[in-house]
């Protein structure tokens, strides 16, 4: 009888397992970081291109290998981290389980060159899809050079399901951040397309922390240090001032290894409470000190999950130290910070009574933009039907459970006609509404919502035509940004110079802004940065529109919000309803908004 259970092929058996370790180029680039970390690197350059789907390099100085280790690395199951079971129990190195480069190697083209410090010659290694193909000796620097080559070019449906180059370029970023923090001691060389986008050189963490998010960091940093038993936390929180809308920059290190951990976040957050506006997510950057027999590193393939042995205690030991930082910095009122003995329950009396915040409740712009209907130039028209339809478009997308926005197809937006406007001034009602009279009763615009929708279509024809003119600003502005930011300026340098906005780079991550847009000469440019990259990465996620859309509802948006109204005068008002009925759709907003309202004479005589 034919026997049907087989051995694998290694190749296959490989590519299996890569599944589980390289998910994307960002997989590839935490794997190579993490080696040249274990290997006692003090220099690591990172070199990327194309989101890492086509390149990916990483240079060490660290202890390289022999030709008889170059070859062993990439066999499955093979360490230098383990001997005996009980090595387990002790483990402080990243990696350990040997299946990384084999993994690697199976679905990329994958070059090696490697040497000793005490070796006049290193090996040289090229595998592909699992084969070698060559092996030989090569003069190249002491340490090892990884270089990464067309990820998944043998796995075209895993390489389909990769995002785009920016989104890639995120994940990546990311977990450069990762490991760049949890060793300040190591100077980090990171570069995009051959151009440097960071230069992190030795130091402390709290530098380090500015290195990679900027130098307004610096003095928006509060140091904690805690130490309890067999516990020790340190690292920083951020104040509150430099919380954001979006989860990002949230960061658990235990034994310098980053976790993810949502019932620990939620000790931060908790700590934190009635101190941020709602909604916004802390800076943080914690580092957890214990015995590795205390935890369970070995429950994800790429251990970022782990387990604690009394995970209660060690909630409660962290939101201890958070407040005390807190408390210290006069933030808020004097607490008793004893942290609990280890047999006591934290502030919560069940785990299972916790509710961590798992998501952002932060929503930008919920609802899609729809624009396909003709050019209203003219308002010559009587305003007919205005009171049928109307609340059927208003609130059909604000249905929100646990911070999940609710998934809905909309219908095609009606665009209602025009009203006739009496000879009568339109009135300035508290420098939020226009209010004007038309033949069927009084018209009613919400100020802010039709500035939106004016400098919107503004800002879109604007990237059409090229470079827009801008405001000078008397005193120009040094922005340093982090490496997302950075590079998301980068790559959409074209369309935000088409807005009006003039700089030129400073070296690094930094920029100088000399000029914005009229309307936006008022905005501290750093945070008008801040919340365009938020909105611009929300609708990206959420929307899927094209980045002209996604530049201009950002950029609207921080208009509408810096323009006041209180003082316009009579002609002011009427300029600004005509540059409103001259837009496309002059009666909702871009995330379909009602901007005008027309109240009948029967609706007002009911209120009377």
């Amino acid at each position: 009888m034919e026997h049907i259970i087989r051995l694998l092929p290694d190749a296959i058996a490989n590519q299996i397992a890569a599944g589980e370790v390289v998910q994307r180029p960002a997989s590839v680039v935490k794997e190579l970081m993490e080696n040249a970390i274990d290997s006692g690197a003090t220099e690591v350059v990172l070199h990327v291109k194309e989101g890492g789907k086509t390149y990916i390099q990483v240079i060490d100085n660290g202890k390289g290998m022999s030709e008889t280790d170059a070859r062993m690395c990439f066999e499955r199951h093979a360490t230098s981290k383990i001997a005996l079971f009980e090595d387990m129990q002790h483990l402080r190195t990243f990696g350990f389980r040997g299946e990384a480069l084999a993994s690697i190697a199976a679905v990329a083209q994958v070059e090696l060159k490697t040497r000793k410090p005490d070796f006049e010659v290193g090996t040289r290694l090229v595998i592909e899809a699992s084969d070698l193909k060559v092996i030989e000796p090569v003069a190249t620097e002491s340490g090892s050079s990884f270089t990464i080559k067309n990820l998944f070019f043998n796995v075209p449906a895993r390489r389909n399901f990769l995002k785009s180059n920016q989104v890639e370029f995120g994940h990546i970023s990311e977990e450069f951040n990762r490991v760049a923090l949890a060793y300040p001691e190591v100077g980090f060389s990171f570069f995009q397309a051959g151009t440097l986008i960071l230069n992190a050189q030795p130091a402390n963490l709290a530098k380090r922390i500015s290195s990679i998010f900027g130098e307004g960091y610096r003095d928006k940093i509060l140091q904690v240090n805690e130490e309890v038993d067999f516990l020790k936390v340190t690292g920083y929180i951020g104040k509150p001032e430099i919380s954001k809308k979006s989860r990002g920059e949230q960061y658990f290190f235990a034994n310098k290894r980053f976790i993810k951990n949502g019932y620990l976040h939620h000790a931060v957050s908790t700590a934190f409470e009635g101190l941020l506006p709602q909604s916004n997510f802390p800076f943080y950057a914690l580092f957890l000190e214990l015995d590795p027999s205390k935890i369970d590193i070995n429950v994800h393939p790429t251990k970022t999950e782990i387990k604690f042995e009394n995970e209660r205690f060690v909630y409660s030991v962290i939101q201890a130290a958070v407040r005390k930082a807190l408390q210290v910095n006069v933030m808020v009122p004097a607490l008793d910070f004893e942290p609990p003995s280890p047999w006591l329950n934290p502030t919560v009396d069940n785990k299972s009574t916790v509710k961590p915040n798992f998501g952002s409740t932060f929503q930008f712009e919920p609802r899609p933009n729809t624009e396909n209907s003709k050019n209203l130039t003219q308002w010559g028209k009587l305003y007919s039907g205005s009171e049928t339809g109307q609340s059927q478009r208003i609130h059909q997308f604000e249905n929100q459970s646990h911070g999940q926005i609710r998934s809905e197809v909309f219908p095609e937006v009606k665009i209602e006609p025009i009203p006739h406007l009496e000879k009568a001034q339109p009135f300035n009602l508290h420098g939020q509404y226009v209010m004007a009279q038309v033949k069927s009763g009084m018209l009613l615009i919400h100020m802010q919502r039709a500035w939106e929708r004016i400098t919107y279509e503004r800002y879109l024809e604007q990237m059409k035509g090229g470079q827009s003119a801008s405001q000078q600003l008397l005193f120009p502005k040094t922005i340093d940004f982090s490496i997302q930011d950075f590079s998301l300026l980068l790559e959409l340098e074209k369309e935000i110079r088409a807005l009006g906005v003039d700089w030129e780079p400073f070296g690094g991550q930094s920029i100088i802004v000399r000029g914005l847009p009229a309307d936006l000469t008022q905005t501290d440019p750093v945070r008008l940065f801040q919340d365009f990259f938020e909105q611009h990465r929300w609708n990206q996620k959420n929307l899927k529109i094209p980045n002209s859309q996604s530049i201009a509802r950002a950029m609207a948006k921080r208009s509408a919000s810096q323009q006041s109204f209180h003082h316009w005068r009579d002609s002011e008002l009427n300029d600004f309803i005509n540059q409103l009925f001259a837009c496309k759709i002059p009666n909702l907003t871009p995330d379909q908004q009602p901007i005008s309202k027309v109240i009948s004479i029967q609706e007002i005589e009911e209120l009377l």
